[in-house]
């Protein structure tokens, strides 16, 4: 059974963490309502295609890819040749999936991604206030893990840093059922101490992808996302 949870905008928090709680009662969800042009739009990717490609729509179109440090983490899928996984959240068919082991180093981590668009380009989601997404982990497997999404001050592609990949994002920790999460662009931070440049916020209308990472020295880890979703229609506006 789904847990549905929000990253609200709390005062204090460490950069980059995260702190959980239930939405406000009659809180809209996306994923939960009446299917509709909009929500449509909004799709980013379920993985019931089975293929290794996003949902092609709205001007998005990029592939899956995994990645991970070389100081001997270990993993599967590997590279671009990513496909979903059997056994989805809400009983549905396929999800994205990667697992192994994390190397014997405190810097040690592994992650799954996506592009926007294909060729690899900035992507305008500035319409959008967030992105939503479902997460699981197998029992006795990493916890630990944190949302990144590349933008135009983290990228290499976006040639405008000098130290990248610190991307904006929100620590979390995965349960072993199919948790929901939300997001809010308002509430992404960098990694505390490196990255050049440091924005004050990261640039809805230029992002490259998304991406979910787990950390953890010589953990054992096996992460699993399904049903990635922008957040909040845009007033008077129906997405394709």
């Amino acid at each position: 059974m789904s847990k549905y949870l929000i990253v609200p905008a709390l005062s204090g928090l460490a950069l980059g963490c995260a702190q959980f709680r239930p939405p406000p009662k009659g809180a809209d969800h996306e994923a939960s309502a009446t299917p509709d042009a909009c929500s449509r739009g909004a799709q980013i990717e379920n993985g019931e295609d089975g293929d290794d490609q996003i949902a092609v729509r709205d001007g998005r179109g990029g592939y899956l890819y995994t990645y991970g440090d070389d100081k001997g983490t270990e993993l599967e899928p590997k590279g671009d040749d990513v496909r979903p996984a059997s056994g989805g959240a809400n009983g549905s068919e396929y999800a994205l999936r990667i697992q192994g082991k994390l190397g014997d180093s405190d810097d040690a981590f592994a992650g799954i991604g996506f592009a926007f668009a294909e060729p690899k380009g900035p992507y305008d989601a500035s319409r959008w206030r967030g992105v939503s997404f479902m997460a699981r982990r197998s029992p006795a497997t990493v916890a630990a893990a944190r949302l990144k999404i590349p933008d135009v001050h983290t990228d290499p592609d976006g040639k405008v840093c000098t130290d990248c990949y610190n991307d904006f994002g929100v620590a979390f920790q995965l349960e072993e059922g199919w948790t929901r999460y939300e997001v809010d662009f308002a509430n992404l931070k960098q990694e505390p101490d490196w990255g050049n440049p440091r924005p004050e916020k990261i640039d809805p209308a230029k992002l490259y992808g998304l991406q979910w990472q787990v950390v953890g020295r010589k953990g054992e880890f096996d992460l699993w996302i399904d049903d990635v979703s922008f957040l909040g229609c845009p007033t008077g506006g129906q997405e394709k």
